[in-house]
Protein backbone atom coordinates (compact mmCIF):
# COMPACT_ATOMS: atom_id res chain seq x y z
CA UNK A 1 0.00 0.00 0.00
CA UNK A 2 2.83 2.50 1.16
CA UNK A 3 4.98 1.80 -2.37
CA UNK A 4 1.51 2.35 -4.49
CA UNK A 5 1.21 5.77 -2.89
CA UNK A 6 4.91 6.58 -3.04
CA UNK A 7 4.88 5.29 -6.95
CA UNK A 8 2.49 7.81 -7.39
CA UNK A 9 4.29 10.31 -5.38
CA UNK A 10 7.66 10.09 -6.98
CA UNK A 11 7.17 12.41 -9.75
CA UNK A 12 7.93 15.08 -7.27
CA UNK A 13 9.22 13.15 -4.39
CA UNK A 14 7.97 12.26 -1.28
CA UNK A 15 8.96 12.21 2.72
CA UNK A 16 7.56 9.70 5.07
CA UNK A 17 7.31 11.24 8.77
CA UNK A 18 7.10 8.53 11.66
CA UNK A 19 6.96 5.39 9.76
CA UNK A 20 8.91 2.79 9.83
CA UNK A 21 8.77 2.50 13.13
CA UNK A 22 9.85 -0.60 13.93
CA UNK A 23 12.92 -2.99 11.89
CA UNK A 24 10.42 -5.16 10.27
CA UNK A 25 8.63 -2.36 8.82
CA UNK A 26 12.37 -1.22 7.73
CA UNK A 27 13.05 -4.13 6.36
CA UNK A 28 9.89 -4.46 4.14
CA UNK A 29 9.88 -0.71 2.97
CA UNK A 30 13.49 -1.22 1.69
CA UNK A 31 12.56 -4.55 -0.11
CA UNK A 32 9.73 -3.13 -1.75
CA UNK A 33 11.42 0.56 -2.94
CA UNK A 34 14.09 -2.03 -4.60
CA UNK A 35 11.37 -4.45 -6.21
CA UNK A 36 9.03 -1.16 -7.16
CA UNK A 37 12.68 0.56 -8.48
CA UNK A 38 12.01 3.48 -6.31
CA UNK A 39 15.16 5.27 -4.78
CA UNK A 40 15.89 6.29 -1.32
CA UNK A 41 17.91 9.11 -1.31
CA UNK A 42 17.98 10.74 2.80
CA UNK A 43 17.30 9.26 6.10
CA UNK A 44 17.16 11.76 8.49
CA UNK A 45 17.43 10.76 12.03
CA UNK A 46 16.65 13.60 14.82
CA UNK A 47 18.34 12.79 17.78
CA UNK A 48 17.00 13.93 21.16
CA UNK A 49 17.09 12.93 24.60
CA UNK A 50 14.14 10.81 25.87
CA UNK A 51 13.38 13.70 28.59
CA UNK A 52 13.01 16.49 25.69
CA UNK A 53 11.30 14.42 24.13
CA UNK A 54 8.21 13.49 26.99
CA UNK A 55 8.58 17.28 27.63
CA UNK A 56 7.85 18.68 24.00
CA UNK A 57 4.83 16.08 23.48
CA UNK A 58 3.46 16.86 27.21
CA UNK A 59 3.91 20.70 25.90
CA UNK A 60 1.50 20.32 22.92
CA UNK A 61 -1.53 21.88 22.33
CA UNK A 62 -4.35 21.61 19.76
CA UNK A 63 -6.19 25.09 18.48
CA UNK A 64 -9.58 24.69 18.51
CA UNK A 65 -9.49 26.42 15.30
CA UNK A 66 -6.92 24.19 13.39
CA UNK A 67 -4.59 21.56 14.92
CA UNK A 68 -2.06 22.61 11.97
CA UNK A 69 -1.65 25.59 14.02
CA UNK A 70 1.69 25.11 16.41
CA UNK A 71 1.65 25.84 19.51
CA UNK A 72 3.73 23.97 22.69
CA UNK A 73 4.14 25.25 26.02
CA UNK A 74 8.02 24.02 26.16
CA UNK A 75 9.19 25.60 22.87
CA UNK A 76 9.51 29.41 22.70
CA UNK A 77 9.13 29.28 19.26
CA UNK A 78 5.77 28.46 18.92
CA UNK A 79 4.94 29.10 22.47
CA UNK A 80 1.24 30.01 22.70
CA UNK A 81 -0.23 33.33 24.06
CA UNK A 82 -1.47 31.87 27.38
CA UNK A 83 -3.93 29.57 27.28
CA UNK A 84 -5.19 30.84 23.43
CA UNK A 85 -3.36 30.09 20.35
CA UNK A 86 -0.21 32.00 19.03
CA UNK A 87 -1.38 32.07 15.90
CA UNK A 88 -5.40 32.71 15.62
CA UNK A 89 -6.43 33.19 19.25
CA UNK A 90 -8.52 30.01 19.12
CA UNK A 91 -9.15 28.29 22.60
CA UNK A 92 -6.24 25.26 23.39
CA UNK A 93 -7.09 21.73 24.90
CA UNK A 94 -4.34 19.32 24.82
CA UNK A 95 -4.78 15.02 23.52
CA UNK A 96 -5.33 12.61 26.97
CA UNK A 97 -2.39 10.47 25.38
CA UNK A 98 -0.03 13.37 25.61
CA UNK A 99 -0.99 14.01 29.14
CA UNK A 100 -0.47 10.02 30.37
CA UNK A 101 3.02 9.27 31.31
CA UNK A 102 2.88 6.16 31.07
CA UNK A 103 1.32 6.16 27.41
CA UNK A 104 4.29 8.26 26.38
CA UNK A 105 6.59 6.02 28.19
CA UNK A 106 5.40 3.29 26.36
CA UNK A 107 5.73 5.07 22.80
CA UNK A 108 9.40 5.60 23.99
CA UNK A 109 9.93 1.95 24.89
CA UNK A 110 9.02 0.93 21.08
CA UNK A 111 11.19 4.33 19.64
CA UNK A 112 14.03 3.86 21.61
CA UNK A 113 14.54 -0.06 21.27
CA UNK A 114 17.28 -1.32 19.80
CA UNK A 115 16.29 -4.33 18.65
CA UNK A 116 13.09 -4.20 17.12
CA UNK A 117 11.79 -0.57 17.47
CA UNK A 118 12.38 2.35 15.08
CA UNK A 119 15.91 3.30 16.49
CA UNK A 120 16.29 -0.68 15.09
CA UNK A 121 14.75 0.58 12.09
CA UNK A 122 17.24 3.94 12.00
CA UNK A 123 20.38 1.48 12.63
CA UNK A 124 18.93 -0.67 9.43
CA UNK A 125 18.85 2.40 7.21
CA UNK A 126 22.50 4.03 8.58
CA UNK A 127 24.36 0.37 7.72
CA UNK A 128 22.77 1.23 4.13
CA UNK A 129 23.81 4.20 3.85
CA UNK A 130 27.32 3.26 5.14
CA UNK A 131 27.39 0.80 1.97
CA UNK A 132 26.23 3.99 -0.08
CA UNK A 133 22.52 3.21 -0.63
CA UNK A 134 20.89 6.50 0.51
CA UNK A 135 22.28 8.98 2.85
CA UNK A 136 22.16 9.27 6.36
CA UNK A 137 21.50 12.44 8.44
CA UNK A 138 21.47 12.85 11.93
CA UNK A 139 20.44 15.97 13.31
CA UNK A 140 20.29 17.38 17.05
CA UNK A 141 17.14 18.02 17.73
CA UNK A 142 17.41 20.77 20.97
CA UNK A 143 18.33 23.30 19.32
CA UNK A 144 16.08 26.10 17.19
CA UNK A 145 14.12 25.28 14.76
CA UNK A 146 15.95 27.52 12.30
CA UNK A 147 18.87 26.18 13.31
CA UNK A 148 17.92 22.76 12.67
CA UNK A 149 16.51 23.63 9.82
CA UNK A 150 19.58 25.16 8.68
CA UNK A 151 21.75 22.53 9.52
CA UNK A 152 19.67 19.95 7.48
CA UNK A 153 19.48 22.45 4.17
CA UNK A 154 23.40 22.16 4.35
CA UNK A 155 23.54 18.92 4.42
CA UNK A 156 20.67 17.66 1.92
Amino acid sequence: MVLDVLQNASKNGWLLDGFPRSLVQAEKLWDALQKGGEKLDFVIEILLPRSVAKNRIMGRRLCANDNNHPNNIFIDAIKPNGDVCRVCGGALTARADDQDEGAIDKRHDIYYDEKTGTMAAAYFYKALAAKGACKYIELNGEGSIDSIKKTLLDQL
